[in-house]
């Protein structure tokens, strides 16, 4: 099937439990892979990217399962691209062995070893500086030059929740593309020094100016990306997603699909749904749909089912939506609390934080419920 560039693709499989084994991951990415007719390069580097922040056992999800990996990599073996020419790379914490946290343990090195494709540590790699057309917070990022100068960029995220980020799918996973210390978009950055003061006071969004910078430095990203005009390709790994903060808090849920596309916010908009949760009111998708990255309207999203063609109506799409909302939560004084009330709306992050700048204020605090 020949992909357009705001289409979304879906691949179901079926799943009733929280853990899987390697070889059902690997069918499902090399079953939907196999399914479309890209536009493969004949030569050059080919770039896996996937969510390696923190290398825990791949049964945890809170990494991009190597089963997963290993089904890109077969099938793209089997379209004619040599094993030399595919890597597998992220920037992440590194190899942390106190921790049980190794390319190893997380079944990555196994994995590649036995395909003989290449794993890339990018901590330490050399970038170069690309220009974020109609950047917010950023006018450049510095970005890894084996994704500035591959042939091919495969965004390969997993689905699940995170405490800042809400939905933590194809946007967010870009973060690792950038090198030190711009990499560092969760915490306050020399560039936010100005807003320092007030960085926790609340804006016409609802949440903090820390925040609404956030997500413009995600959308910054996403422009800046795009501006290499490098061909590439979102595929989710949701075969079982994750909800909680991304890491040790959460729970693992079934949900027996993946999502491919170009266009990075429309993966995420059509991830989130099934997710369980709102993309309209998602904060980092209503940030990029209001800097014209796409749209976060799920009915103006074309999805197309790779198993018959055919574009998926809206009664489609919510027989396949989870039907326990995957919900992200942040930490607080009190514990944790959940990123989106029961009216749907959203509680800002580092709520302490939010309250403290209230109580300065003179204002009233927020409610988590």
């Amino acid at each position: 099937m020949q992909t357009r560039v705001d289409q979304v693709y879906l691949y179901c499989t079926r799943i009733d439990r929280v853990e899987a084994p390697f070889e059902q991951y690997r069918a499902l990415a090399y079953n939907a892979l196999n399914r479309v007719d890209l536009p493969l390069p004949v030569a050059g580097k080919i770039l896996l990217k996937p969510n390696a922040t923190v290398l825990y056992p791949p049964e945890k999800r809170i990494v991009t399962h190597p089963g997963f990996l290993a089904g890109m990599v077969d099938a793209l073996v089997e379209a004619g691209v040599g094993a030399e020419r595919l890597a597998v790379g992220d920037g992440q914490s590194g190899e942390q062995p106190d921790h049980g946290h190794t390319w190893k343990g997380a079944g990555y090195a196994q994995m590649a070893a036995r395909r003989g494709v290449s794993l890339l540590a990018l901590n330490e790699a050399e970038s170069r500086s690309v220009a974020v057309p109609g950047g917010v917070v950023y006018e450049a990022y510095p970005i890894y030059w084996e994704v500035t100068d591959c042939a091919f960029f495969f965004n390969v995220p997993l689905a699940k929740c995170h405490n800042l980020g809400c939905t933590t799918l194809a946007v967010k996973n870009l973060m690792g593309i950038l090198a030190r210390p711009e990499r560092h978009l969760c915490t306050v950055q020399e560039v936010d020094k100005p807003l320092e003061e007030g960085i926790w006071r609340l804006t016409e969004s609802g949440l903090s100016v820390f925040e609404d910078r956030f997500y413009h430095k995600l959308c910054d990203l996403v422009a800046a990306l795009r501006a290499l005009n490098i061909p590439r390709l979102c595929v989710v790994d949701g075969l079982i997603g994750r909800d909680g903060t991304a890491f040790n808090e959460g729970e693992n849920h079934p949900l027996g699909w993946t999502l491919m596309g170009e266009n990075e916010v429309h993966v995420d908009a059509v991830g989130t749904y099934l997710m369980g949760l709102d993309p309209a009111v998602t904060p980092y998708l209503a940030f990029a749909a209001d800097r014209g990255l796409g749209t976060n309207r799920i009915e103006e999203i074309e999805v197309v089912d790779l198993a018959s063609g055919a574009v998926l109506d809206m009664e489609a799409l919510k027989a396949v939506r989870s039907k326990r909302t995957l919900m992200p939560i942040a930490r607080y004084e009190g514990g944790y609390y959940d990123r989106f009330r029961a009216d749907g709306s959203v509680v800002p992050w580092r709520l302490d934080e939010v309250n403290r700048q209230r109580q300065t204020d003179g204002l009233e605090p927020v409610s988590p419920g």
